[in-house]
């Protein structure tokens, strides 16, 4: 007996001691990190608190994968309330009869610790099923477990089975014992196990004999050994974050971006230095700050940043939700992270990058620029990383400071810096998407002298009047709101690029530079309410412009179109038959970024007969286009992102696709018009699929007034209508996609008629299908 206390004292100490050393060298070297912004991370305390305890007890995130998500919380919640176990188990190995004080003796108590020692062992056995199912051995990069220390996860597995499995066992002789001595049963489940053991007990009276003494001091040193040895092992290594996420999850919850524990999307955060806010157009700023922008160095990460990277416990779930390792690229969030793990807690004492360079532990280029910056990986992660924000933070050391991006990107920052639009061209072609229209675009210091006299500016985007698709939707919008009876006025040549494409590319100096002119100008002409039709103009507008002072109520035009519906200013009838079964893909800036999933589906259902079928993944789970984080303007090796999310739109079996972004109608129709998913699928934006539906206009005179934006032009028959809302302008249509790999439809030739409605893949205006109105259907949501 005294063989098995000093045993069990000495693994006690050395595991005790073992868990709180790494603790003490994590807190120094989380303490030894770049300071965040001031309070950002402790502001809002009660906020903070509530959410942490909402995740940790509702699991929000893994109740995604419901199965594993229960089985995740039984093992979670028997980790902490088996710790008492431990400390009955000390007491045991000098007393086989030992309580602990007060709850001892509580039939509750017992009660409530059998209940998870058996869910626990169950939940563990089952999450080992998943792991060998789907282990990456058999899957390959299928599995989301491929790149994941195995041995660590299954060794922290083994330990929890093995635990539980010992909890259960003691519980049962321990019955035994209190059966013997004739006391107060509370074994509920696990009384069967003593009686088996005093039903071959060798005593004729069939009490315990002194062997069962012996078997629980010997299974109570089991339990304390398995325990600290596990302590020891995570102790020595810091980077297992399988088993510190059961400590260090709760605090990196809490330091989460958003105080309410939301996910770290939609803004990005601004540059900081020393835990100050840098404006690089300060003409005072220090010489020093340009060598430490963005993160180059271990130096550089924030103590958060290096507390959320010995949080990650590698469950892959980003990896099986990234857009860019599905295509086969280097990316893999988990991997990334790992490797910014590896490299901050290594004992290398030599400064190296953490982007290349000849550090094994260095993030590889390829895979720094593959990100689309969709969200997916932040969205699911169940402790609380902040992918996204540290490859922003990479992507500025390597744009700002070292100045190492590719030459496709130096193109389009060229284009931002010197004409205000990534395409590149001049600003008075801005207007020309209007050219054309059947009815009066307002614009801004010609048509209508202040935003006071109209109800909503409209923001065109850059992809709304160079790119051709995105001037097909800009142009059935503005025919929406004139049916509808919405006044609007655009800015027209004032109006610049939001900084979007810069500021996921990394180039923080040229999107602050635009959006400071943009809030000048938004500003200066008193917008308040602006509505637009780009995702990604939404999340700049609305979400990065206040720290440059631009405060303003944002709408996409879904959103919007969706209330004039509700309102009867829009009254939808029906679209032709081949296009009324209709999959909607889901804008990353629009449903993960901003969590707008419904106004789109309450357009798409207010059409009468329409059928919406949904993508495998949809709403805030929906799959990226491949367009996000500066990507549309970079060429993508085969197989694309685009491809395989258009092969996810065709194997619904629906007869058109729509949209609510033009990056994601740009990259849609590119796979469309590709041989390998069948081409011939239109690709349209929901306004255009609205259009469609609406009756047609009466005939009306043809005025005598010039054709020019700005100016409306007489309408013609329904179907001509509709083709010049559709069709780009002869002006437009001379321009070039930026990249290879962007095909649009080619624009008339110039003096060419007009293409029909068939031409362009979507019936816009046919009469002899026009139905009389009807009731709208229940509206369709996304999740």
């Amino acid at each position: 007996m005294i063989g098995f206390a000093l045993a069990g004292l000495v693994a006690t100490g050395v595991g005790w001691t073992a868990l709180i050393w790494r603790l003490v060298i994590f807190a120094r070297q989380f303490a030894a990190g770049a300071p965040e912004l001031a309070r950002s991370r402790r502001n809002h305390p009660w906020r903070r608190t509530g959410a942490m305890l909402r995740e940790f007890l509702l699991h929000r995130k893994l109740g995604r994968k419901p199965l594993v998500g229960l089985a995740h919380w039984f093992t979670m919640v028997s980790f902490l309330v088996l710790v008492t176990t431990l400390a009955q188990a000390t007491g045991q190995l000098f007393n086989a009869a030992f309580e602990l004080p007060v709850v001892g003796h509580w039939a509750p108590w017992g009660w409530l610790t059998e209940l998870f020692a058996w869910a626990g062992l169950g939940g563990i056995v089952f999450l080992i099923g998943v792991r060998l199912r789907a282990s990456g051995r058999s899957l390959g990069r299928n599995s989301r477990f491929f790149g994941s220390h195995q041995w660590r996860a299954r060794y922290v597995e083994a330990t929890v089975g093995v635990v539980c499995a010992l909890v259960v066992w003691l519980r049962g002789l321990e019955s035994a014992l209190v059966a013997a001595a004739d006391r107060p049963q509370y074994f509920p489940s696990t009384a069967w196990i003593g009686s088996l053991y005093l039903a071959g007990s060798s005593a004729s009276d069939g009490s315990a004999d002194a062997s069962l003494a012996l078997w629980i001091h010997a299974l109570a040193l089991a339990k304390i050994l398995v325990s600290y040895t596990w302590m020891v092992v995570v102790g020595l290594t810091p980077t297992m974050g399988v088993a510190w996420h059961r400590f260090l999850a709760f605090p990196n919850l809490w330091t989460g971006r958003n105080a309410d524990g939301s996910a770290a999307l939609g803004p990005l955060p601004g540059l900081v230095v020393d835990g100050q806010p840098v404006d690089l157009e300060d003409p005072d700023l220090d010489e020093s700050v340009f060598e430490r922008l963005g993160a180059g160095f271990v130096a550089d990460l924030t103590w958060r940043d290096r507390m959320a990277l010995a949080t990650c416990t590698e469950c892959g779930r980003c990896q099986e939700v990234c857009p860019a390792w599905a295509t086969g690229t280097a990316l893999s969030p988990k991997l990334l992270v790992g490797a910014l793990r590896d490299h901050a807690f290594s004992s290398e004492k030599e400064p190296l990058p953490l982007v290349g360079g000849e550090s094994a532990w260095a993030v590889e280029v390829e895979a720094l620029w593959a990100c689309t910056t969709c969200g997916a990986c932040t969205d699911v992660c169940p402790v609380g990383l902040e992918q996204v924000d540290q490859i922003i933070e990479l992507r500025r050391h390597q744009v700002l400071v070292e100045g190492s991006f590719s030459a496709e990107l130096n193109s389009t920052f060229r284009n931002l810096e010197r004409r205000q639009n990534p395409w590149g061209m001049l600003a008075k072609k801005r207007l020309d998407w209007a050219k054309g229209l059947d009815i009066t675009v307002p614009v801004l210091g010609q048509d209508v002298a202040s935003l006071g006299e109209v109800e909503y500016l409209y923001w065109v985007g850059c992809a709304g009047a160079f790119d051709e698709r995105g001037q097909a939707t800009a142009r059935a919008f503005a025919r929406l709101l004139t049916k509808a009876g919405v006044s609007f006025a655009v800015l027209g040549s004032d109006e610049c690029c939001t900084g979007d494409p810069a500021r996921r590319a990394g180039s923080e100096s040229i999107f602050a530079s635009l959006a400071a002119r943009n809030v000048e100008t938004l500003n200066g002409a008193g917008a308040t309410k602006i509505v637009v039709t780009c995702a990604h103009c939404l999340n700049s507008l609305s979400q990065e412009y206040g720290p440059f002072g631009g405060h303003y109520q944002v709408f996409h035009h879904t959103e919007l179109l969706a209330s004039l519906i509700e309102q009867g200013k829009l009254t939808p009838e029906a679209l032709p038959d081949k296009l009324n079964q209709v999959t909607y893909q889901d804008p990353c800036y629009l449903a993960r970024h901003n969590n707008q999933v419904t106004a789109p589906r309450r357009v798409l259902g207010a059409i009468p007969g329409l059928e919406l079928v949904e993508m495998a993944r949809s709403g805030r789970q929906g799959n990226c286009c491949g367009a996000g984080g500066a990507r549309m303007w970079l060429e993508e090796a085969a197989p694309r992102i685009n491809a395989r999310r258009f092969g996810d739109a065709v194997a619904t079996g629906a007869a058109t696709v729509a949209t609510a972004c033009p990056f994601c109608n740009v990259m849609l129709a590119d796979a469309s018009a590709s041989e390998t998913n069948g081409p011939g699928v239109p690709v349209q934006d929901i306004a255009q699929l609205l259009l469609a539906s609406l009756p047609p206009e009466p005939a009306a005179p043809t005025p005598t007034a010039p054709e020019s934006a700005g100016t409306g032009i007489a309408p013609q028959s329904p179907l001509a209508i509709a083709a010049l809302a559709e069709a780009p302008p002869s002006a437009a249509s001379a321009i070039e996609p930026p990249a290879a790999n962007r095909v649009t439809a080619p624009g008339p030739a110039p003096g060419a008629a007009r293409p029909s409605a068939s031409d362009t893949g979507l019936a816009i205006a046919a009469p002899a299908l026009t139905l009389e109105p009807s009731p709208q259907p229940a509206l369709k949501e996304a999740l």
